[in-house]
């Protein structure tokens, strides 16, 4: 009798963890295909872009197929009591297992090229991706400016040479006369207060102007995207540790079941 419960609650257990798993395929799947066909999201990306774009977007889609599969097997493995449904979960688990650790020893032996990482992304999307052509990347970047209360990659300066302000990147020259007194727009996004006719008085600066850190954000966004990454540390290693402890029980529980199924099988013979 004891037996016969404890092998319902894992099969019951078994069946929920997976059916969850499914669920959340299911939605990564939703939304990678929503990237796909959502023409208004694939006229904001630019041309040269695109690649990365689509790249991006059937990653995430194998990898949301990956886990409904995975949750399938899972699920109807519990339900119809299917050892070889089990065992390809209990394998797949595994080799994803095996796959994070790696990964997660790579980025230990390489923690010290992220700042890098972040510093060069940051860069690019200043002088290069950050225009009136490519708007989810201008939004998503107001969000982080206005979030982290930042501006350019180490300050407001670095808007002066960007495609934003019209930069020509081949000749090195800058949008205006030139010299001293040219000017160039700083975005809204790096104001303290966006409605105030102050902030919108330093929205177009000079060359030669100290920007006004009352009304302007003083620190880049690099080095405070960094900071967040420091003080956040914790909660995506904890996050990391329940994914892991999480696969762990999955791959317990269905050797367990599929241990249970064999002993059934072996007793009814």
């Amino acid at each position: 009798m004891a037996l016969n419960s404890c092998y319902s609650c894992l099969k019951f257990l078994v069946f929920t963890i997976n059916f969850l798993l499914w669920l959340l395929g299911l939605g990564v799947v939703a939304v990678s295909l929503w990237l796909l066909f959502d023409e208004h999201l694939y006229l904001q990306t630019m041309s040269d872009q695109r690649t990365d774009y689509y790249l991006g977007t059937y990653i995430i889609l194998a990898i949301g197929s990956l886990v409904t599969v995975m949750g399938f097997l899972g699920c109807c493995g519990a339900w119809k009591e299917s050892p070889w449904m089990l065992g390809t979960f209990f394998a797949f688990l595994m080799i994803i297992f095996f796959g994070e650790v790696a990964s997660g020893i790579m980025v230990y032996y390489q923690e010290a090229n992220y700042e890098t990482m972040i510093d060069k992304s940051v860069r690019n999307t200043v002088e290069h991706q950050y225009n009136s052509s490519n708007m989810a990347v201008l939004h998503t970047f107001d969000l982080l400016q206005e979030g982290l209360e930042c501006c350019g990659v180490e300050g407001p300066r670095d808007w002066q040479k960007s495609a934003y302000n019209k930069h020509d990147f081949s000749s090195n020259t800058e949008l205006g006369v030139g010299g001293r007194d040219a000017e160039f727009l700083v975005p809204t996004s790096c104001c303290r207060k966006p409605e105030t006719q102050d902030c919108r008085n330093n929205i177009n600066l000079k060359s030669n102007q100290v920007p006004n850190y009352l009304h302007i954000y003083k620190d880049g966004c690099a080095d405070q995207l960094k900071a967040f990454l420091k003080d956040h540390l914790v909660y995506l290693l904890a996050a990391g540790m329940g994914i892991v402890l999480a696969e762990i029980l999955g791959m317990l529980c269905s050797l367990c079941l599929c241990c249970a199924l064999k002993r059934i099988d072996d007793l009814k013979a």
